[in-house]
């Protein structure tokens, strides 16, 4: 456990805005684009981390961002005593449930703005477009 320890540090440290939201799970910016909100989950599972960027990076783009590759997160796969590989642990719906709020609140506040015929700039209307592809991944995360 203390080489996970040593890793989940040392990925952290190459984040920015790292805030803890629950034993062994945090969430931060994502290195792999301009993100103004912490979008990136991050989580201990076992011997694993799990990293999961609710904007849609991929988790490559996100280790390369930072210098690290896959094998920074997961140990050599063993198999379990049924010679089949372990399922990795998801995200629950409550640890989602702070990202949801974050990104719908995004949602509304332009929202207002359409109703209210303020034009959105461009970098604001690429951050909406960001909430709502975060809240339809979301959606289909917690209906797995």
């Amino acid at each position: 456990m203390k080489a996970l320890s040593s890793r989940i540090h040392q990925i952290l440290g190459q984040l920015e805005h790292v805030r803890q939201t629950g034993p062994g799970k945090w969430l931060a910016r994502c290195p792999a684009h301009d993100d103004r909100s912490p979008s990136l989950a991050i989580r201990e599972a076992n011997d694993r981390i799990l990293i999961h960027c609710f904007a849609g990076c991929d988790v490559a783009e996100i280790l390369q961002a930072i210098g690290l590759d896959m094998a920074d997160l997961f140990p050599e796969r063993v198999n379990d005593r049924y010679g089949q590989k372990s399922s990795l642990p998801k995200f629950s719906a409550y640890e989602l449930f702070p990202l949801l709020v974050q990104e719908a609140t995004i949602l509304a506040l332009a929202w207002s703005d359409a109703m209210s015929k303020r034009a959105l700039s461009d970098a604001d209307y690429q951050r909406v477009k960001q909430a709502y592809q975060c809240v339809m991944r979301l959606q289909m995360e917690v209906s797995k």
